[in-house]
């Protein structure tokens, strides 16, 4: 029998697939989607690459458990910004930017080398409800701004917080991007026909 090294089996698997995602994740942020190979994983892991299969039957399955996880990282600490923003619409906002923001400084974003398409189906769709889980409280948050046409500026907003995403990745301070971000999405609300 197998050695394991947490109180039950289910807990040794947890602690396994939790190192496994780990290991993905560090490799994404760090090295880029293609670096996610099984056999990197487990090294990066300190686990056989037999171990790995577990988990995932492929390079591809290991981006989108990683992609996925940077996502559950963001949405996380996006709820606990919210909550700490209370009910006002423009600190809302700016704790979204702020969030999203310091998250993809922090390597949080998956970056424009992961090629979606190449995921599996349920892979692409689990990605899809991700997203729109961390767009919808900027969507409600924009709604309680007084915009009218909340998904137009919704999807204007989230390219704006992407598109400086490169500038962080390039050096730009968060600071000075979540303030820009800020400014622009206030004034596109403000501005709302």
């Amino acid at each position: 029998m197998p050695k394991i090294s947490a109180a039950t089996v289910a807990e040794h698997r947890a602690m396994k697939e939790r190192q496994v995602i780990s290991a993905a994740v560090d490799l994404l942020t760090t090295e880029g989607a293609a670096a996610v190979t099984p056999a990197a994983v487990a090294a990066r892991a300190g686990l056989a690459r037999t171990s790995v299969y577990q988990y995932a039957r492929s390079g591809n399955e290991l981006v989108a458990l990683a992609v996925e996880e940077t996502f559950v990282q963001v949405k996380a600490a996006l709820a606990v910004a919210l909550d700490a923003a209370g009910s006002d619409p423009a600190a809302r906002l700016e704790a979204i930017i702020r969030t999203v923001l310091q998250g993809a400084a922090d390597g949080h974003a998956p970056g424009p080398a992961v090629d979606v398409a190449a995921l599996g189906s349920a892979q692409q769709e689990r990605l899809r409800q991700l997203h729109q889980e961390l767009v919808a409280p900027l969507a409600a948050a924009i709604e309680a701004a007084g915009a009218k046409d909340v998904r137009l500026l919704t999807a204007i907003s989230w390219g704006a917080i992407n598109g400086v995403v490169p500038l962080i990745e390039h050096g730009m301070p968060v600071e000075a991007a979540v303030a820009s971000v800020v400014a622009y999405v206030r004034a596109g609300v403000s501005t709302d026909p």
